[in-house]
């Protein structure tokens, strides 16, 4: 029983990270206030950077908040 517990607890741990966004928050990266994020910016987040290209919609090279938030 005890092992069912531990094992229920990491469970609801490690779901409870894998639905919690992923990305470090906008506002921590936009470190210069311009309200987009370079690509030297988003570098802070290794995941994000994979992604910038991709949520990069209008090729501007930038990524603003409501493409930050469509990824």
């Amino acid at each position: 029983m005890k092992n069912f517990k531990m094992f229920t607890l990491i469970t609801l741990i490690t779901s409870a990270s894998a639905f919690a966004g992923g990305f470090t928050p906008f506002s921590e990266l936009d470190t210069d206030n311009s309200g987009s994020l370079s690509m030297q910016e988003a570098a802070a987040d290794s995941a994000l950077a994979q992604k910038f290209e991709q949520l990069d919609t209008n090729k501007d090279g930038q990524l603003s908040e409501a493409e930050y938030n469509a990824g």
